[in-house]
């Protein structure tokens, strides 16, 4: 664990290193993509064969924290909280079984999400491995280190493109309608969903793992080689017409599909929408 400089997370990883239900501890996040600054967290995955009692998890955690909210289960099962040295941490318990079944289904099997098909597989790849028993992590991080193929790259369009454009539940379509109704909080709902859809679907064209939830213009800028026409402004237009209930947030939406669509266009890859 030389990587870890936190000693206060250290000894921590530590005593959930030596539970038998553990298989490894991988740090991810902006930690592992050496993005993190002075608001970032501790995002520690810790991979396990079986259920780590609730009360062993309590015991360890109250050791080296001071705050946790134990066995938070909004999203995965979680523990949540302040390490002694004043960093969040979030503890996030997944069996390395599920996730490799999840990486086969969209890696290989081609079947991706509506928004977000790739971030686990992101996050994978960007984890430092912190402690593995057995190398199993590590192996499964050989596994799917792989090139993004354009036949994923082909499904994750052809799942997503619809519903920025012309599929009966299309999100401006959506928009259109709650402006029209004055339901901002829908406009601001479906703005979110489109953006999701948006993102996969240009990372997708560049043939590059979906980062996740943060940072997403800032890391499509570094990464991307293929960026739609006037992308930052885009961004920060689409935010602010939603923001200001402007009627001129379709016409934006538009724009900003079709420079999309370019992009994709560009890339070469053929999807087909079933």
């Amino acid at each position: 664990m030389k990587e870890v400089k936190d000693n206060v997370l250290l000894a921590l990883l530590n005593e959930f290193a030596g539970l038998k239900q553990v298989d490894a501890i991988a740090i991810a996040g902006s930690h592992g993509t050496q993005m993190n600054d002075s608001l970032s967290d501790y995002d520690i995955y810790v991979y396990v064969n079986d259920t780590i009692p609730v009360e062993v998890r309590q015991q360890i955690t109250s050791h080296h924290c001071c705050e946790m909210e134990v066995n938070n289960q909004y999203w995965e099962t979680e523990d949540d909280g302040r390490l002694n040295s004043g960093t969040e941490v979030e503890l996030i318990y997944r069996s390395i079984d599920w996730l490799d079944k999840e990486l086969e289904r969209v890696l290989f099997k081609h079947q991706p999400n509506v928004g977000y098909s790739t971030c686990f597989w992101s996050n994978l790849l960007s984890s430092k491995v912190i402690f593995d028993r057995d190398s199993t992590l590590m192996r499964l991080q050989d596994k799917y280190t792989v090139d993004y193929s354009r036949e994923l790259a082909a499904a994750v369009i052809a799942k997503n493109l619809p519903l920025l454009c012309d599929a009966a539940p299309a999100y401006p379509q959506q928009i259109i309608k709650a402006i029209k109704r004055q339901d901002y909080l829908s406009v601001q709902h479906r703005l979110t969903a489109y953006l999701d859809s948006y993102f996969d679907i240009l990372f997708a064209a560049n043939l590059i793992p979906h980062p996740g939830e943060k940072r997403l213009v800032e890391v499509a800028v570094k990464l991307c080689s293929s960026l739609p026409a006037d992308f930052e402004q885009t961004m920060e237009n689409l935010l602010f017409l939603a923001g200001t209930r402007s009627y001129e947030l379709p016409l934006a939406l538009n724009i900003a599909t079709e420079n999309l669509k370019a992009v994709v266009e560009k890339s070469g890859i053929n999807y087909q929408v079933c």
